[in-house]
């Protein structure tokens, strides 16, 4: 009886499953890439990284997708903005920002579009969509 007790408790106390969810974001020629997976802690929380300029790509984690090590530097987010860093693997040095704005109205989704710098391969316009 006490665990059938323990039991509807614990199904009293579970809150719904959020899904972890990437953000892809790309420029309109395909050039360049940023995608992060967040996770679903109510804070901006980078689980993983994938970046790529021409034929060149870094990921977080092998998991992720092939491609040098990077790792997640800053990740900032507020009301109106995201500014992401991916660094090297010993984090001295940036390999990428991102850096969005955010736009929404009444019951459409949101809007992401910004910049992103990869220093050596270029600068680009970006926009961003949920994966």
């Amino acid at each position: 009886m006490r665990s059938l007790a323990a039991a509807a408790l614990l199904v009293c106390l579970a809150t719904p499953a959020q899904a972890s969810m990437w953000i892809n974001c790309s420029d309109a020629g395909g050039e360049a890439s940023f995608d992060y997976l967040i996770g679903t802690v109510p804070a901006l929380s980078i689980v993983a990284l994938t970046v790529s300029a021409g034929e060149t790509v870094w990921a977080s984690d092998v998991a992720y997708g092939p491609g040098e090590p990077i790792a997640v530097g800053q990740a900032f987010e507020d009301e109106r903005m995201i500014l992401i860093d991916a660094l090297d693997p010993a984090m001295t040095g940036r390999i990428a920002a991102l850096r969005l704005f955010k736009a929404e109205e009444g019951d459409a989704p949101m809007v992401l579009a910004g910049t992103l710098h990869i220093p050596g391969h270029g600068a680009w316009a970006v926009s961003c969509v949920e994966g």
